[in-house]
């Protein structure tokens, strides 16, 4: 069962809108990493710098805490749990979580629990060597529990093969607007530019539902990025060596970024 289309479900209440209220909202990571029993402080002091410029954070397990392909470890979510709290606690803009591998259930009740206002999928849409695909009915489920919680789903999301012919981007993002509030595309890998081909088929396929880059957004391509999509999660730009532990986010390239992105 596939769900009602989208004009239906999302049209009358887009909850990504509800929750940012923004244009183009911009969305900073907040990488949560393994081997550290403590890392808020870290977490609250890149807040710091990007609370007053961006317009959400996104809080998540960079790498680790994989219970199988489909959920995440309890040390997992007890960690984002606890992170996710403290940064909600502190934020005037809203708190995300992407609870890796996809574990999305998990992901809605800690957002609930915490003060979150949304959460990302890696994949709301497809079939991928090595993981179950999402239970459509399950994620309908879940999203009737948790009303206020908006879902950004990726398609085609980077570091999964599919299984068998790829099918074309706009046919999988059209699927995913049916169940999600946002759709999500990225680039191959962490940091690497979102295919501008890619976008622009994603937004040729959808009508009201926003579409958001998932990676490699910088200075220099905002303008053709931003032109297409509703929005951005953004990560490796705003690091100085990029995402690697412990690097803090940098102020001069948050606002260097983000001046691009309001110009254009």
């Amino acid at each position: 069962m596939e769900g009602p289309p989208s004009s239906e479900r999302i049209g009358a209440r887009n909850r990504f809108r509800e929750v940012f209220g923004v244009e183009k909202p911009i969305i900073a990571m907040l990488h949560v990493w393994d081997g550290s029993t403590e890392q808020t402080d870290a977490a609250l002091r890149d807040l710091e710098v990007l609370g007053p410029l961006v317009d959400g954070v996104l809080v998540e397990n960079y790498g680790w805490g994989y219970q199988d392909p489909n959920h995440s470890t309890p040390e997992a979510q007890e960690t984002i749990a606890r992170i996710t709290r403290a940064v909600a606690a502190n934020a005037d803009i809203p708190v995300g979580i992407n609870l890796l591998p996809n574990d999305f259930a998990a992901a809605m009740r800690i957002a609930e629990e915490t003060g979150g206002r949304f959460i990302q999928m890696d994949h709301i849409v497809g079939r991928f060597h090595g993981c179950q695909p999402v239970d459509v009915g399950y994620l309908q489920a879940m999203r009737a529990r948790y009303p206020d919680i908006a879902v950004l789903g990726g398609v085609h999301p980077k570091y999964y093969e599919f299984e068998g012919p790829e099918p074309p981007i706009s046919e999988s993002a059209a699927k995913a607007a049916e169940r999600g509030d946002a759709v999500v595309v990225t680039g191959a890998r962490t940091g690497s530019e979102t295919d501008l081909d890619d976008l622009k088929a994603v937004r040729e396929a959808l009508e009201h539902v926003p579409l958001v880059v998932g990676s490699g957004l910088t200075p220099e391509n905002a303008p053709a990025q931003m032109g297409i999509a509703d929005g951005a999660i953004v990560g490796s730009s705003i690091k100085v060596r990029g995402v690697v532990q412990g690097e803090p986010v940098d102020r001069e390239l948050v606002e260097r970024l983000m001046d691009r992105v309001r110009s254009s």
